[in-house]
């Protein structure tokens, strides 16, 4: 018995093998951070192998085909000489049973890994079942359903070369960037990633069984392998450039983060008592957005909006910004004006129009009594009366030129003292709910 013969013969085995390290070391860079509990890491690797998965689905099929679906074909095939029905219905079956068997294994590992998400493992584990799929060519033994005198020898070392091969592309062109964001710190569309792969683990059983039943040679066999390796490539080469783009819209967005946060520096600097205000008014009205239930992307964007709220500042005189007394009638109007310069500024950023609403209506108050519109209630933009509470909350916990910060009790009884009149009375409850559970003061200035 040569070794071309024990290597052909028996193709799973050997892929077993060679396919863990694969596993685990995508594993180790996307989910694993530290450095300890590597065996336990190399029997999750192995128990993910989507060998393992096939062969638990192959067990777990055996007793309803054998007790259901074979009984149920040979009564129709008496009467319809056909064999499609057996084919499709086992097919369908092992398609169900290999979608359950990922889902059971990503759940696993995402416990097992502490992972915050369990759409990025259940990706990986697609993946590795579609190129376990698209390789391997059986032999279940003559004269049982899947019998293919052509599984062994050189198409069965043919088999394992192509699956190495598209292991060994995927982790170096689509795991290596994957791991940037598998831990979701970049909110990314997951079903753009599930949704392919698992599809191809339903489908793909009934065109791979109709195809080995029904094949009369060892070309058709072939022909399956190459067609199916082409498919796997494609979708390794497609996830290549959505990763790629998701990865150029990060940086991009990261950027643009930067330049906001720069600028609004830029602006707080003009006075070196409100230095830092804008940054920190944008945390607080983040911190805000949380608590009040709303969703990731609006606590982003009331974000950015605070970020800019101050912006139109750019147009006060820094004399007027950086006055020890009382400002007069003629500078307290000037300052005034920064809500409507501000709009200005941020209202010719057209991809973002949304920005201006903090710029401008952050100085509303409630009751209708605030600048620049006089807008009273809910008539003010929601996440404007988020800012304000926050700029107000900022505003008194911080230093000023003519005062030091205010005591904790006092900014809570001026919030308090304000809800339904200068603020919106939920926010504002939510913003006490929040100092109250500060109990150090940690988070002011």
């Amino acid at each position: 018995m040569n070794l071309l013969h024990i290597v052909g013969d028996n193709p799973d085995n050997i892929y077993a093998v060679l396919s863990t390290p694969f596993i685990y070391l995508s594993l180790k860079k996307c989910f694993w951070d530290g450095k300890k509990k590597r065996v336990l890491l190399w029997i999750l690797a192995l128990l993910a192998n989507p060998l393992v998965s096939i062969l638990l689905v192959a067990w777990l099929s055996s007793i309803p085909y054998t007790y259901a679906i074979y009984p149920l074909y040979l009564s129709i095939t008496r009467t319809f000489p056909t064999k499609y029905f057996g084919v499709l219905s086992m097919a369908v079956l092992m398609g169900i049973l290999c979608a359950l068997m990922l889902l059971l294994l990503a759940w696993i590992s995402r416990k097992w890994l502490g992972s915050k998400e369990f759409q990025p493992i259940l990706f990986l584990y697609a993946m590795f079942g579609v190129i376990n799929m698209v390789a391997v060519v059986r032999d279940f033994g003559e004269g049982s359903f899947y019998s293919n005198p052509y599984a062994r020898d050189e198409l069965g070392v043919f088999s394992i070369v192509v699956m190495l091969l598209a292991l060994f592309v995927f982790y170096r062109m689509d795991v290596a960037a994957f791991s940037k964001f598998s831990q979701v710190s970049v909110k990314v569309n997951w079903k753009v990633f599930i949704i392919p792969p698992i599809l191809f683990v339903l489908i793909y059983p009934s065109v791979a069984l109709l195809t080995v039943v029904y094949s009369d040679d060892e070309l058709n066999v072939i022909l399956l392998i190459a067609f199916s390796a082409m498919i796997v490539f494609l979708l390794i080469w497609a996830f290549h450039v959505i990763i790629k783009n998701i990865t150029a819209a990060n940086e991009i967005k990261t950027l643009s983060v930067e330049v906001m946060e720069a600028l609004a520096h830029t602006i707080d600097a003009k006075d070196e008592y409100t230095r830092g205000h804008s940054v920190r008014v944008a945390k607080y009205s983040r911190l805000l957005a949380q608590r009040l239930g709303l969703s990731e992307e609006d606590c982003e964007n009331v974000y950015y909006m605070a970020l800019l709220h101050d912006i139109g500042k750019i147009g006060v005189p820094n004399a007027i910004i950086n006055s020890k007394s009382k400002l007069t009638d003629e500078e307290y109007a000037v300052i005034k004006t920064h809500p409507g310069v501000g709009f200005d500024i941020l209202a010719e950023i057209k991809s973002r129009p949304d920005l201006s609403i903090g710029a401008r209506w952050h100085h509303e108050r409630y009751d209708g009594k605030g600048y620049p519109d006089g807008k009273a209630g809910n008539d003010i933009p929601y996440f404007a009366r988020i800012i304000a509470v926050a700029d107000t909350y900022d505003a008194m916990t911080s230093n000023r030129s003519y005062r030091k910060y205010l005591p904790q009790d006092v900014v809570r009884n001026e919030i308090e003292k304000n809800m339904g009149t200068q603020f919106d009375p939920d926010i504002a409850k939510c913003m006490i709910a929040i100092m109250d559970e500060d109990k150090n003061y940690e988070m002011h200035e």
